[in-house]
């Protein structure tokens, strides 16, 4: 099934997004990984056939605006374009769909706004690992540092995009075919190269990040219905990452086999089950 593509001017910039199954039952925002794109969706929204998907490129991602040279891309930064689009859609309740820096965001947009999530499921991510207080004047400091370099910084260039797609799978190890789809969404040609449409300044630090007590506030607030679908040879390979989404006793969690980008690999299938099956579950309680 080929997707539409979509435009939404929210907040004084340029969202793109992906659409399928426009008119399907369940409604459906679904948000990507860091340095992702709508892309990232490509291989899981075709099976989602009950579910009316809007997969964004994400603010200084893919095919939309950059943000102003004074914003930032703080993870919290991107909730009101969320709720943005969901009002242009005419949605006042929706369910979220998250990957990675995505799932943490849909993560904290459903506990901001319980009201307009029906459920959240979230693909090999829920919150990030925790910091030391004590660490918060050096991460601000850090974070100014590299946000005064960021108007000068380039990313790669490339010849070919499949010599852009080698580099990306290399760094995020993921196969040539998982990440070709993404890749190609996220260049333009200029000049007889390739360059990536991300933002520079995504690159960057973030200037503050939560500490355990931060983290264990949110998952007290949670009362909306939740799934966490963990990859075995992703962030499931991480004891960290294991133990913390096990001390949050109201998360409920799956392991299945795959990378990071399970949702994009022969693992996709099994999750479009796994997603719309839960997603109906919890449909009655929008309706």
């Amino acid at each position: 099934m080929v997707a539409i593509e979509r435009k939404f001017v929210v907040n004084g910039y340029q969202l793109a997004a992906k659409e399928w199954h426009a008119g399907a039952p369940l409604k459906v925002i679904a948000c990507h990984g860091w340095l992702d794109n709508a892309a990232s969706f490509d291989y899981l929204a075709p099976l989602l056939e009950q579910c009316h998907i809007i997969a964004l490129d994400m603010p200084g991602h893919g095919l939309s605006d950059h943000k102003s040279p004074q914003a930032s891309y703080n993870i919290w930064d991107d909730l009101l374009d969320i709720l943005a689009v969901a009002d242009s859609m005419g949605w006042e309740q929706f369910n979220l769909l998250g990957h990675s820096r995505g799932a943490i965001m849909s993560l904290l947009l459903t506990v901001a706004m319980p009201k307009r999530i029906t459920s959240l499921l979230m693909l090999d991510a829920a919150l990030p690992q925790p910091v030391k207080v004590e660490d918060t004047a050096a991460q601000l400091g850090r974070y100014l540092r590299e946000q005064r370099r960021a108007a000068a910084k380039k990313l790669p260039s490339y010849n070919s995009i499949d010599e852009a797609v080698a580099a990306r799978a290399k760094a995020a190890m993921m196969t040539e075919h998982t990440a070709r789809p993404i890749v190609e969404r996220g260049l333009r040609y200029i000049d007889g190269e390739y360059h990536w449409t991300t933002d520079p300044r995504l690159t960057t630090a973030s200037v503050f990040k939560m500490t355990a007590d931060h983290n264990q506030a949110i998952m007290d607030a949670l009362n909306t219905p939740c799934l966490l679908l963990m990859a075995a040879q992703g962030l499931g390979q991480s004891e960290d990452f294991v133990n913390l989404a096990a001390s949050f006793t109201g998360l409920k969690t799956l392991s299945l086999e795959g990378g990071h980008h399970f949702h994009m690999e022969e693992h996709a299938a099994k999750i479009a089950g796994l997603a719309e099956a839960f997603f109906h579950a919890h449909q009655h309680s929008s309706s």
